[in-house]
């Protein structure tokens, strides 16, 4: 499990000679809006700015009886990041590419 991290400097992690960093930026978190949120990294390209990748993870809790339960707070490892990157990867986002920030909803962390 990795420790809280501030804004301004992230975790770095290399994929496919890409150098990257990561940040936690929301942990999981009550919106009246969309009930419980996952958590969300924010993921940027060292170097030059460029376009930043927003990966949202799923509200991991369960609702038996009508009661939200919260299990343990998702592990961030560097292998659920790199694994969420890849997505992103395949789905669009282009971390060389300029523009607004692109966001990509992993669809379970394992």
């Amino acid at each position: 499990p990795l420790g809280p991290l501030t804004n301004m400097h992230g975790r770095p992690i290399t994929i496919d000679g890409l150098e990257l960093t990561w940040t936690i930026l929301r942990d999981t978190q009550w919106s009246s809006r969309d009930d419980y949120q996952g958590i969300t990294i924010s993921v940027r390209k060292m170097g030059p700015e460029r376009r930043e990748l927003l990966l949202k993870y799923p509200f991991l809790g369960v609702k038996p009886n009508g009661q939200w339960h919260i299990p343990e707070k998702l592990k961030v490892t560097p292998q659920i990041v790199e694994a969420g990157i890849r997505e992103a990867i395949e789905g669009g986002w282009e971390p060389d590419s300029r523009g607004k920030v692109f966001t990509w909803f992993v669809e379970k962390a394992e």
